[in-house]
């Protein structure tokens, strides 16, 4: 018997009972399209932390940030060290797997005013002249912060898209001038050099990145807040570089330059989040397939159990094809076909069944998880290659007792036999 007539001869017991099928595939359908389900949400998941990550400068940075107090002996102490921009020169130049520093300040919710009285909450942002480069910044209108403005402290500032339409609705906001108001502090009157693009929300913060306002860093320190020190330090080292290692240089620079003391360094690596959700989805991956497992066993052994019925269903037509000349593999093939497209059709609906619940359940994340705009669903080929070959290989593996009791029936007891 060739394949294609086995393949036939297998598929069309399916189609003359339906619904006896349909309830073998049951099983497999549902364990395959959850965990693909599920795989698909997962991986969507890392995809949207993955493009948050670069839109706040990629994957290769770390953020050192300022720790304000420590606790010693069970008590809080004040720390004394803080970050200065020739920090920042240190690490640049005693750190070779590093490309640039950052010195960066950071406050929210700044007030800032146009001067026909329009308002926005601004997230201001005080850095040098590389921030547009290393955070992944466009330009829209005009240009970014230079060297210069950063030497002479000057009252120049670059908006972000939401920020510009607030001031000033859909004029060009490029040569305007707004006033920043910092606290209790005096207003101070800055002029806008440059837009930038739209860069859309961000999972760290609760809006949008677009309502930005960028300043030089000894603007901020010299006439908005009145100190010298530096909040942050942005580290960006080399690709394929072990962060740790750029860490502890970077630690050892300046603890060298701030009298041994160390205790006021903290640093956050964007990195250590994607690797956590990685062991994370990794986890409820090994959970998922656990689960699966079972209940794909569990509907081999109804279909073990169907392909058996089939089997003392057929048993007169079995002793009739092997009196005319059927072969003991023709038999086998024809019951293991069945076993396979029972698999097969359940693989296939169970693929089709987790897009479609993967498409549902995305919906439903953007609407739970507002700052997301668009869940993507990432359903990978090599998952839908390992739930069919999966399935072939149950197909056999439950097939193979039933095909072989029919292939070694007995012709004259087959005939005998009464359905």
């Amino acid at each position: 018997m060739k394949l294609r007539d086995a393949i036939i001869v297998g598929v069309k017991p399916l189609i003359q009972n339906r619904l006896r099928a349909g309830l073998s595939v049951l099983g497999i359908f549902i364990g395959i399209a959850g965990v693909l389900c599920m795989i698909a949400i997962g991986d969507g998941a890392k995809k949207i932390i993955a493009e948050d990550i670069e839109k706040l400068g990629g994957s290769n940075q770390f953020t050192l940030w300022t720790r304000m107090s420590t606790f010693k002996r069970g008590r809080p102490r004040r720390t004394t060290e803080r970050y200065t921009i020739e920090d920042a020169s240190a690490i640049e130049a005693k750190c070779p797997e590093v490309l640039y520093v950052l010195p960066n300040h950071e406050n929210y919710e700044i007030l800032v005013t146009s001067r026909d009285g329009s308002q926005t909450r601004a997230l201001l942002e005080a850095s040098t002249a590389d921030y547009a480069l290393g955070m992944g910044w466009e330009l829209q209108a005009g240009r970014f912060l230079t060297e210069n403005d950063i030497e002479t402290a000057a009252q120049v500032c670059v908006l972000g898209s939401d920020a510009a339409t607030d001031l000033f609705g859909e004029a060009s906001a490029v040569g305007q001038e707004v006033k920043v108001r910092y606290h209790w502090r005096t207003p101070l009157r800055m002029r806008v050099v440059g837009v930038m693009k739209p860069k859309g929300r961000s999972l760290t913060w609760t809006y949008s990145l677009d309502g930005t306002i960028c300043l030089p860093l000894t603007t901020y320190q010299q006439r908005l807040e009145g100190i010298g020190y530096v909040e942050h330090l942005i580290v960006f080292f080399k690709k394929g570089i072990d962060f740790y290692k750029v860490i502890d240089c970077a630690k050892d620079t300046l603890r060298r330059r701030h009298r041994g003391q160390d205790d006021f360094i903290g640093y956050y690596v964007p990195q250590l989040t994607f690797h956590r959700l990685e062991h994370i989805q990794k986890v409820i991956k090994i959970a998922l397939g656990s689960i699966a497992g079972f209940s794909l066993f569990v509907s081999g052994i109804g279909i073990m159990n169907i392909c058996l019925v089939s089997v003392g269903e057929k048993t007169r037509e079995i002793g009739l094809r092997k009196s005319v000349g059927a072969k003991r593999i023709d038999i086998f093939l024809q019951f293991l076909a069945e076993s396979i497209c029972l698999c097969l059709c359940g693989a296939v609906l169970g693929i089709a069944g987790g897009w479609g619940a993967a498409h549902a359940m995305s919906r439903l994340a953007v609407r739970i998880v507002l700052v997301v705009e668009t869940w993507p669903v990432v359903l990978s080929l090599p998952w839908i290659l390992t739930s069919v070959i999966f399935s072939i290989v149950m197909g056999v593996g439950f097939g193979v007792y039933p095909a072989m009791r029919a292939a070694q029936l007995s012709p004259i007891e087959a005939l005998r036999t009464e359905n």
